[in-house]
């Protein structure tokens, strides 16, 4: 997930293809999609402008959170999901990474994905780490690649009313007032195109052979970043957008210092830590102060290919891909009057309540700080719920917007903000029933752009950095916690699902906290899951440079799921 026409002198070096799996005289839905011209899909959190993010369900199981990208060949999920679900797994082809080396992942045979109105009978999923692509405090079990963003369909989304869609060519109009960026597709050049799957073994499995998992075609459009030219992706499954690093003095970009990790799609994390800010014109479409990172991928041709416009780029607009004509179609947002379809778009997975998002709140000052209080309406009851709220500052004063992340079982909480929201005004923007991790399980308030804030005072050292369980060395403890007679006894016949747990180690390696992130539905389980994980577990502390030194500092987190056996 790294992610106007070209002039044709540019692009002449270039290896240009169509996109992988085209299917440009396809006008209907693609094989094994339910029928249909138009699909829409709610999206988490659509105004930080940040991954778009769906709820889907696989197999009957869910809803588990995904992100789409365009750039990903096909559907990607992780170990949580396979195991909950009782999928299938299996070898399969190499992954190609950003550093142009093939790797080895496993695959699952993926079950009745189901993403609100729009069911795909059956795909082939590569299966990644849990934890790996979390991101801003959300959980992300799983990426909708090619195989749903198909080339054959209209990709769009519109963060004013909080949607996604994929559409038809055939019902597809461009929006009225956009703005058309053309592009052209750029294929790799990369060798290493290998399989550790033979073509017997393949269709002793699926009944063909499968073929070298290719990258997919980069989308390549002219953009003036600062004052150059440069041959850019478009990317929509990458928030942060990139350029490389000995372009940074013609596009007259300043570095400096930032702590970041960016995951490709073929799995595969680095971490970044210069970063700097640009404005960019592609065509008509201006976009400023666009964050940008180092551009690092060597599976395409260097000369042309200068970098990627990530989400950052289009968050002024609501953006539809149209891969059929090469055209992105991008409409300036306005959010006027587009809060109630917003709020509505959510349908029965939320209950009607008398107030907007389901909570009432009250800002309190202080002598030094604003207190914020939130009660949650009755009729939201066990309902799990985020909300994002806009705050109007009093004159003189500059502040941002607010998350209030409220578990399933928190009925209000208290947080205390900065003085700078002394006077503020606060509307419900958004909700929906997928909040953040908290630090802890009373739910927390996030500021944008800053950390989770907590009804008790914050720690004076950093926050615990959160990684994948496969990169601690576990030292002592048994992977796998089998319900104890006590256990089996308290369940009573009511059977023990699968439980994940968040672990806090020290810098040492010891844990430090546990927090039930998803219940097993036992109460006694997840008590005997996190009684046996603080007295057995250690790891080994993580070893220098592989996470970077504020978290070998503070400590980190990880998530671990235990199926009971």
């Amino acid at each position: 997930m790294s992610r106007n026409l070209t002039a044709a002198a540019r692009l002449a070096p270039l290896a240009v293809a169509a996109a992988v799996g085209a299917a440009g005289c396809t006008v209907g839905a693609p094989p094994g999609f339910s029928g249909g011209e138009q699909w829409v899909f709610p999206l988490v959190g659509p105004l930080e402008d940040g991954l778009l993010l769906t709820p889907v369900s696989i197999n009957g199981h869910g809803p588990y959170l995904f992100a789409f990208d365009p750039d990903a060949n096909i559907t990607a999920i992780d170990k949580q999901v396979v195991e909950q679900a009782q999928l299938r797994i299996g070898s399969g082809p190499h992954r190609i990474d950003e550093s142009d080396t093939g790797q080895v992942r496993v695959y699952a045979e993926m079950i009745d994905l189901r993403i609100a109105g729009l069911t795909i009978d059956r795909r082939d999923a590569m299966v990644f780490p849990i934890g790996l692509y979390d991101s801003e405090g959300r959980h992300i079990n799983g990426i909708l690649g090619r195989d749903v963003v198909a080339d054959s369909l209209v990709f769009g989304f519109d963060r004013d009313h909080g949607v996604a869609t994929l559409s038809t060519t055939r019902a597809f109009r461009p929006p009225p007032g956009a703005h058309a960026i053309r592009y052209e597709s750029v294929s790799t050049r990369s060798p290493f195109l290998v399989s550790n799957v033979t073509p017997e073994r393949a269709a002793g499995r699926s009944g063909a052979a499968l073929p070298d998992v290719v990258p997919v075609p980069r989308r390549v459009a002219t953009a003036q970043v600062g004052e150059a030219t440069f041959g850019m992706h478009l990317d929509l499954g990458a928030v942060t957008s990139q350029l490389r690093e000995a372009s940074w003095g013609s596009a007259k970009l300043a570095p400096a210092s930032i702590q970041l990790r960016l995951v490709d799609e073929s799995a595969t994390a680095r971490e970044v830590t210069r970063a700097a800010i640009g404005d960019v014109r592609a065509g008509e479409v201006r976009s400023a102060r666009v964050t940008f990172v180092p551009y690092v991928d060597q599976r395409f041709l260097a000369h042309g290919l200068d970098g990627a416009l990530g989400l950052d780029f289009f968050a002024p607009y609501s953006v539809y891909a149209d891969w059929n004509e090469t055209t992105f179609y991008l409409r300036p947002r306005d959010t006027a009057a587009r809060t109630a379809a917003r709020l509505g778009r959510w349908g029965s997975d939320l209950p009607a309540c008398p107030h907007p998002g389901c909570i009432t709140t009250e800002l309190i000052a202080t002598d030094a700080t604003a207190v914020l209080k939130v009660t949650r309406d009755v009729e939201s009851t066990g309902h799990a719920l985020e909300v994002t709220l806009g705050v109007v500052p009093a004159p003189g004063r500059a502040v941002s917007a607010l998350a209030v992340e409220l578990p399933s079982s928190v009925s209000s909480l208290s947080s205390t903000l900065s003085g700078e929201y002394v006077g503020a005004a606060l509307t419900v923007l958004d909700v929906s029933p997928f909040p953040r991790m908290c630090p802890n399980d009373g739910g927390c308030v996030v500021e944008f752009g800053a950390p989770a804030l907590r009804s008790e005072p914050a720690s004076a050292s950093p926050p615990a950095r959160s990684v994948a369980l496969e990169s601690l060395r576990r030292l002592t403890g048994e992977p796998e916690i089998s319900p104890s007679a006590e256990v089996l006894a308290a369940a009573n016949g009511k059977p023990v699902g699968a439980a994940i747990v968040r672990v806090c180690l020290n810098a040492e390696g010891k844990v430090e906290s546990t927090r039930i992130v998803k219940s097993s539905g036992v109460a006694a389980y997840d008590e005997q899951v996190q009684g046996t994980l603080r007295a057995t577990w250690t790891f080994a502390p993580p070893p220098a440079g592989s996470i970077g030194q504020d978290a070998r500092a503070s400590g980190v987190c990880t998530l671990v799921t235990f199926v009971p056996r």
